[in-house]
């Protein structure tokens, strides 16, 4: 049984972690030369992908595909938001996905993602076209009124002309073209859905507000595959980098529910208020984001327990979270939420690892971009309650957490479920855990405010060395050589290479 895995780009989060996720799961992944996919500056090498695509399906006739339809379309998420290719060149793209099924004597399932192209709230162009620098928060606000407006809410008079005389008429244009490029191809993804070309679809609704164009894009493709009844087909929730490993987490948790072993959880939000907070960038609350990626992963929530038998549960799903979502990075205008007093739902996140007496998931989203510091502090002195855990994500969104740590979650209890748990998937779930943990607590939270924004891996090294002895130490895991790097070139992500990849 082999899968098939065409990521987003080249970040280890999108192209090394998903497969960690497979193979903690006990299962084979043939992904393409790292090479030919996307990066920060460059777009992926499409013509060469989609040749390394039709060839790897006819030698392994894989069982199923899981595809980042970004990258065959545009290159990659970030090129999807910067490329110039015309409507007519990317729909031409996208009907040689038909052709894949054709190729296959396998019955080969097709599993995709693809993004509603977000709109950021401020003037960093280093993922947008480059008039980002200069009109990103006028385009987010014009976008704004134009959402408010467009569903009959009434608005200051004047405000929508006053936003488009601070924005050059060939800037906008330019940008409504890209969304309604962008917006179409969707509409061409959801007839492959009602084809049967595709089988199951994510579509991400990367970084988001509440409000704006993107807001309206999903609305209406949520309506469309509701009036097409996909609706066991679609999903459409916040994210974007973490959806791969989601939509493996999805296949597995799909053949565990045929064979009557589905995935139950209970779920306990600490404090119960956290389900109520507003999500950073998603426009959602913390508990929405958990009962979209809880229901897109096959995991039924067991909300009953009155006289149940622990048996009947296999997962505890612990919400680390607060009142207010903090965030690790400081953005211009905004509110300082870099430390928060997390102190008491500290104390009732360990108390409930204290008392599950199931394998637990920890989604630790009490703060954007990076762990909560306080906590995973008190959970490595704990060998007993590390041992417990067999998820763990607190990076980025809450989208991004959530989807990473139930992903390899189900991937560790399908290992035990079909006898795959052998030394190799051992190893591999520990090498997951242990990146989770070193790139959200050790780095995230910890190292990266101190490099201001120099990308030198010698200090990286150095600072980072003792975090990832006490992570090590404490899951009782030798990771051998280790080696961290800057793939993008920046500081705002972290790669973990160890010696044996």
């Amino acid at each position: 049984m082999s899968v098939l895995l065409i990521p987003l780009d080249d970040r280890p989060v999108t192209y090394v972690y998903p497969c960690m996720v497979a193979n903690t799961a006990g299962i084979d992944v043939v992904v393409p030369p790292r090479s030919l996919m996307g990066s920060l500056f460059h777009a992926a090498q499409i013509d060469s992908l989609f040749g390394w695509v039709n060839n790897a399906i006819q030698k392994t006739q894989p069982e199923v595909l899981m595809v980042g339809l970004d990258s065959l379309l545009y290159g990659g998420l970030i090129t999807s938001r910067r490329c110039e290719d015309n409507l007519a060149t990317i729909s031409k793209r996208l009907a040689n996905i038909k052709k894949w099924k054709q190729k296959s004597k396998n019955n080969l399932k097709i599993y995709a993602q693809t993004s509603i192209m977000r709109i950021s709230d401020n003037y960093d162009n280093t993922e947008e076209k480059q008039y980002w620098a200069r009109y990103g928060r006028e385009i987010f606000a014009w976008s704004t009124v134009m959402y408010r407006m467009l569903k009959g809410s009434s608005v200051d008079q004047g405000i929508l002309e006053s936003y488009e005389k601070r924005i050059p008429e060939e800037i906008r244009t330019d940008y409504l073209d890209t969304r309604f490029r962008n917006f179409q191809i969707n509409n061409e993804i959801l007839n492959l859905v009602e084809e049967g070309i595709i089988d199951q679809l994510i579509m991400s609704v990367d970084d988001s507000g509440q409000l704006g164009l993107n807001v309206l894009e999903k609305e209406k493709l949520i309506a469309r595959a509701q009036d097409q009844k996909l609706n066991g087909k679609v999903r459409c929730y916040p994210g974007a980098d973490e959806v791969l490993s989601a939509l493996f987490a999805m296949w597995i948790g799909s053949r565990l529910k045929e064979s009557n072993a589905e995935v139950r959880a209970k779920v306990l939000f600490s404090p119960q208020s956290a389900s109520e907070c507003a999500s950073r960038y998603e426009g959602q609350t913390i508990g929405e984001t958990i009962t979209a990626n809880l229901e897109a992963l096959s995991i039924r929530q067991v909300n009953d327990f009155t006289g149940a038998s622990p048996n009947n549960i296999d997962l505890t799903v612990i919400v680390h979270g607060g009142d207010i979502q903090g965030d690790h990075i400081l953005l211009p205008g905004s509110p300082d939420l870099r430390q928060l007093e997390t102190g008491e739902q500290v104390a009732a996140t360990l108390a409930h690892l204290e008392k599950a007496t199931t394998p637990c998931v920890l989604c630790d989203v009490a703060y954007a971009n990076g762990s909560d510091p306080i906590l995973v502090e008190e959970l490595l002195k704990r060998k007993d309650l590390v041992g417990k855990l067999v998820g763990y994500a607190g990076w980025n969104t809450t989208g991004n957490s959530v989807g990473s740590a139930l992903a390899l979650g189900v991937s560790r209890m399908h290992s035990v479920r079909t006898n795959r748990r052998n030394q190799i998937t051992d190893r591999a779930f520990q090498k997951s855990l242990f990146t989770r943990l070193a790139d959200d607590w050790a780095y995230q939270s910890q190292i990266r405010s101190q490099l201001d924004a120099e990308a030198s891996i010698d200090k990286l090294a150095q600072l980072i060395s003792p975090y990832l002895g006490r992570i090590g130490q404490s899951m009782g895991f030798e990771p051998g050589n280790l080696r961290v790097s800057f793939p993008w070139k920046r500081t705002f992500e972290l790669e973990v290479c160890f010696e044996d990849r």
